[in-house]
């Protein structure tokens, strides 16, 4: 394995995104959307690599991406649909391989765990809790909705008052790294999450396999 080292000493703030790369939630995902499609669209399923293509932030237009239309279709009814049956599997998703380490060396280091994330705030923090990786975390930073927009104006608003050079934003998607661009902080993207490793090279972003490939 190729071991990318990355020095974050000197970061006092570490911002993780959520879905993707701190949980492995790929698989319920990849369930709700095919069952949300079962329901509303005359199609079939998606397969992974389908997923990876059409999945995108706001998450609105990865819907409409899978061919949702939502000029025929109540886009909260269908919002709610999917999120209902991901809240209720939500406990067999795990946290991924490298990330409980990671936040413990972290700490270690005097740096501050920070998640920033599209999920409701009311949401996230429960799962983080049902993961047991609630109490390495700093602050949780959520919305106030469960209809994933961006969490860009949020990753705004807890920059304001800091150092860029003291912030580092990890993430699964090429969000993560328009977000962590407009916010002015690094960023670094893993390919375990929602898009692949061919997507993420887009961004111009470092992207590695794992967390367990950045050294502290």
């Amino acid at each position: 394995m190729c071991i990318f080292y990355y020095k974050i000493i000197k970061m006092k703030y570490v911002i993780f995104d959520f879905n993707g790369t701190i949980v492995d939630d790929l698989d319920i995902s990849l369930e709700a959307i095919n069952l949300t499609i079962n329901k509303y669209l005359d199609r079939g399923p998606l397969d992974k690599e389908e997923y990876y293509k059409c999945f995108t932030f706001p998450v609105k237009q990865y819907y409409e991406n899978v061919g949702f239309d939502f000029d025929v279709l109540d886009w909260h009814e269908v919002g709610q649909y999917w999120m209902d049956y991901y809240v209720s599997n939500r406990r067999r998703c795990k946290v991924h391989e490298g990330i409980v380490d990671f936040l413990i060396k972290n700490h270690k280091l005097g740096n501050k765990n920070i998640v920033l994330s599209a999920s409701m705030k009311e949401h996230l923090t429960q799962q983080l809790k049902e993961l047991e990786v609630y109490q390495y975390f700093d602050e949780i930073i959520g919305l106030d909705n469960i209809y994933a927009h961006s969490k860009l104006e949020n990753g705004l608003a807890f920059i304001k008052d800091k150092n860029k050079e003291d912030c580092i934003l990890f993430g699964d998607s090429l969000h993560d790294a328009e977000v962590a661009k407009e916010m002015g902080i690094r960023c670094i993207l893993i390919a375990k999450g929602h898009q692949n490793k061919e997507r993420l090279l887009q961004s111009g972003c470092k992207v590695v396999d794992s967390i367990s490939e950045v050294t502290l």
